[in-house]
């Protein structure tokens, strides 16, 4: 018998999603811990940062930058089973991130928009007890795809590192993804340095990529210095599966996704008693301790387990369903950060193309995923060609309705102009430099 606890609960037709299932990471706790830290590296920079990577780490730093040249050594002294795989790995991603980028501009007589790309992008991967390889590239190769003009990688030191104190395997992914510089700093200290910049540690101007509360924490107190992707909490997956589906597979890919730590959360939701009753036993026999919470949840019938499901607006949805139903759901609007027909979560994690850093406690239900949109600005341009009469008498109304007298005036001033000019139609004013 598994360590791990297994619920199984029954929710009628039209009732809502159990209170457990709606998970929201408070981080007001973690946000005072931090801030100190935030503000000590904003202030005293790198030694600061020093300071803190011996404390939190035990690695005394000097010097935490690994250039380019040393993460291709990196690459090259993995045994080719794991250079292969990272390059597999990368190559997904890379079709997927470089099919997804957008015309750089669209345009309408008068404006443009122009989606340009953010120049300096900070990724954190986190290193802790274990390297994440896959986190590099679902951070940088998006990032490289939307055109980012310097990519770095931020990741904790590693005690009897050597001269280079990273994994090998991170440094190497580093490589692959495409990165510029990694720097061996973690936790909210290496945060604060790549927003405010610190010594050696140069600023950018966005910073991505999950991490631990404490990261994650640090991400929202610099945020409005620096551009962050999303603040993210424990690993979250649903899965709506009918009778078609295989007990084992949504056991494993349930059991997978838990293994990301005890705050993480799995559910099935279905509508078929005989499937979650399997699924609830291979859980209680194959879970153990350290995994996350495991919820079977029965359903008056697959439409209303997809109607669950949304509601929880899970970081993944899997979807096990048979023949039309599969694509009705795949069409319709359901909130996820990923929606899989089929692809075990496990291997989004690593190799199918979309990023795994994903929104969590339900923002799916206003954004997705990691991707090229993420790295744009875009950014309008406009010139004076529609400047005429009608849009500038409109626009003084408003101004007067919200008391903005300048405003007004400012605008009574350029139809004054063009009217003198003999340019002042319903459209279009000259361009005259006015």
């Amino acid at each position: 018998m598994g360590d791990a606890a297994v619920r199984l609960l029954e929710v009628g037709r039209g009732e809502p999603l159990p209170g457990e299932l709606r998970r929201r990471v408070d981080l007001l706790h973690y946000v005072e811990k931090v801030k100190p830290i935030v503000e000590d590296v904003r202030r005293r920079g790198y030694e600061a940062v020093r300071e803190y990577t011996l404390r939190f780490d035990g690695v005394d730093v000097e010097d935490p930058r690994v250039p380019r040249e040393v993460l291709e050594e990196a690459y090259a002294a993995l045994p080719e089973r794991l250079r292969w795989a990272l390059r597999v790995a990368a190559s997904a991603l890379r079709r997927f991130h470089y099919s997804t980028r957008p015309p750089s501009e669209t345009w309408v007589p008068g404006a443009r928009l122009r989606l340009l790309p953010v120049r300096r992008v900070g990724a954190y991967a986190p290193g802790g007890a274990h390297p994440y390889p896959s986190t590099v590239l679902h951070t940088v190769i998006p990032a490289r795809a939307a055109g980012a003009g310097r990519v770095v990688v931020a990741t904790p030191p590693r005690r009897g590192g050597g001269d280079v104190p990273v994994s090998g395997l991170m440094l190497a992914a580093a490589y692959v993804a495409g990165a510029d510089m990694v720097y061996a700093v973690g936790g909210a200290q290496a945060v604060a340095a790549l927003a405010y910049g610190a010594g050696p540690v140069e600023r950018v101007d966005k910073v991505v990529g999950p991490g631990n509360p404490y990261v994650q924490a640090a991400k929202l107190l610099v945020s409005g210095d620096v551009g962050v992707d999303m603040v993210a909490g424990p690993t979250e997956l649903a899965v709506v599966a009918d009778e078609s589906a295989e007990a084992e597979a949504v056991a494993l890919d349930m059991l997978a996704e838990a293994e990301h730590g005890p705050l993480s959360v799995a559910a099935l939701f279905t509508g078929s008693r005989r499937l979650a009753e399997e699924v609830a036993a291979l859980l209680e026999k194959r879970a153990v301790g350290g995994l996350g919470m495991l919820y079977v949840v029965v359903a008056a019938d697959t439409g209303e387990a997809l109607r669950l499901a949304d509601e929880m607006a899970a970081e993944h949805l899997v979807l096990y369903l048979g023949g039309e139903l599969r694509e009705e759901a795949l069409r319709g609007d359901l909130a996820a950060g990923v929606v899989a027909a089929g692809v075990p979560p496990a291997l989004l994690d690593y190799a199918y193309g979309p990023s795994h850093v994903l929104p969590t406690g339900g923002a799916a239900r206003w954004r997705g995923g990691l991707c090229v949109y993420d790295f744009l600005r875009p950014i309008a341009y406009v010139d004076d060609s529609l400047v005429g009469r009608e849009l500038l008498e409109a626009s003084i109304v408003l101004a007067e309705a919200e008391g903005f007298g300048f405003h007004a005036e400012s605008l009574r001033h350029r139809l004054r102009r063009l009217e003198e000019s003999g340019e002042a139609g319903e459209e279009g004013g000259g361009r005259d430099g006015v």
